[in-house]
């Protein structure tokens, strides 16, 4: 495969993806630093062509199918088709009649050159009729199985379509500014120097959106520390925090450590943050992106947030954003929907429980224990919240308005807040989906 043949290199991507099951995520970054030699253009060609095939995957093979009289095909040639059609619908860079003849190519490429007169039948007969495609079937057009579709649909009320278009339409990067380093101010004013586009969130004005930058390693404010990328969905625990009187708190699943970081940034510098994760590899990472944002009292520990640990008794702050089955960031990682079943829902939700469980142990007399996912699925949130105050009587819910501006108050669900809880839905604030509950010990 010649290293600058940009349209071999999607390919490979894809088949690791589809044949050997890869997350695309994983597939791009890698891809992108072997290669780091390709030009801009190639680079974002190369990402927005895996990630968007990926994204409209089931759509895609159904157009496929229909053209193709539902006949089974190789996998090399499926992922041909796919990337090709995915072209012709979503990107105008190349002209269809180019896209036909790149494919071709490949299929050349691939050395199955008694496929290519099927790849271009199919290819330019979906070319002239693709004016006409419909899709009635919601799943169809967003390319959402059903059970997920479902479950967002049961999640997000009159917020469902616009949450299903924010899915494959979000277009920008959130990055949280480390106050305890720079003004967002003087941020904005780095990025803008590089001529990156930036836009301040309205739920959270410490979370900035950027576009129009190359490499996200070279951008500047992130390489020295400055911010750190995570949503606004996330990056809202820091409106619940109680900051007062906070001098030891656990972040029990932390890794890589967003959250840990925007915990050290709100609460006082003698404050102690054990970082904790479940391996040693985990932990490494936490503790060189501790160094980066510069936070020396984080304290990166191993430990199974299932398993009671002595050290973190007594704790005045037990964050806990639990393994979840991750529906609320399906934008930036489409895999997630095509892998999710309802065994493996029930399981994610008994893991939860049981975490929560021996989590509470180490609150302290009038300490807090925030519970957050970033999935959309009630059984996974909301149940389990009212699960864990039921079988936890020292525990109460907190009434998050009394932490919150008014403003922000108006953007959310005030009755959800007095009771507890926060929602974050896509459709609605613009970012990820995403579940915040705070529970605070009896002093009795």
């Amino acid at each position: 495969m010649e290293k600058t043949n940009i349209r071999a290199l999607v390919l490979e991507a894809l088949l690791l993806i589809d044949v050997e099951k890869e997350y695309s995520h994983k597939v791009i970054d890698m891809a992108l630093e072997k290669y780091s030699y390709l030009s801009k253009a190639d680079r974002g060609f190369f990402s927005k062509v895996v990630h968007g095939v990926v994204e409209y995957r089931l759509q895609l093979d159904d157009i496929i199918k229909k053209y193709n009289n539902g006949k089974r095909v190789k996998p090399v040639i499926r992922e041909i088709l796919r990337m090709s059609v995915y072209q012709m619908l979503y990107m105008d860079r190349v002209p269809d009649r180019a896209v036909i003849n790149e494919a071709v190519n490949l299929v050349k490429i691939k050395r199955l050159q008694g496929l290519t007169g099927f790849v271009n039948g199919i290819l330019r007969k979906i070319s002239s009729e693709k004016e006409e495609l419909k899709f009635d079937d919601l799943s169809i057009r967003y390319s959402m199985p059903e059970l997920i579709l479902n479950i967002i649909r049961d999640n997000t009320g009159e917020y469902f379509n616009e949450t299903l278009e924010y899915f494959l339409n979000t277009g920008h990067l959130s990055i949280r500014v480390n106050t305890s380093k720079s003004s967002v101010e003087d941020v904005i004013k780095d990025l803008e120097a590089e001529n990156i586009n930036v836009k301040r969130s309205k739920l959270n004005s410490d979370i900035l959106y950027i576009t129009g930058f190359d490499r996200v390693d070279d951008i500047e404010v992130i390489k020295s520390g400055k911010c750190y990328i995570t949503d606004t969905s996330s990056s809202m625990i820091s409106k619940v925090l109680r900051v007062r009187d906070i001098k030891k708190c656990v972040d029990v699943c932390a890794a890589p450590g967003g959250k840990s970081f925007l915990l050290a940034d709100k609460l006082d510098k003698s404050s102690k943050i054990y970082s904790c994760d479940v391996s040693e590899n985990k932990v490494e990472l936490i503790r060189e992106n501790a160094k980066v944002q510069g936070f020396s009292n984080i304290i990166p520990s191993v430990a199974d947030a299932r398993i009671f640990d002595e050290r973190f008794s007594d704790a005045d702050l037990i964050l806990a954003d639990l393994p979840c089955s991750g529906i609320g960031i399906i934008g930036k990682k489409p895999d997630i929907k095509y892998r999710l079943e309802e065994e493996g829902l029930k399981s994610l939700s008994n893991l939860q429980k049981e975490i929560l469980d021996n989590v509470s142990k180490y609150v302290k007399k009038n300490g807090e224990l925030i519970f957050s996912t970033c999935t959309l699925n009630k059984a996974e949130n909301e149940d389990n919240m009212l699960l864990f105050l039921k079988n936890h009587k020292d525990f109460k819910a907190v009434d998050l308005t009394e932490r919150m501006d008014k403003e922000t108050i108006k953007m959310l669900e005030e009755s959800e807040l007095k009771n507890g809880y926060m929602k974050l839905i896509p459709g609605r604030d613009n970012c990820d989906g995403f579940f915040i509950a705070v529970f605070r010990r009896d002093n009795d």
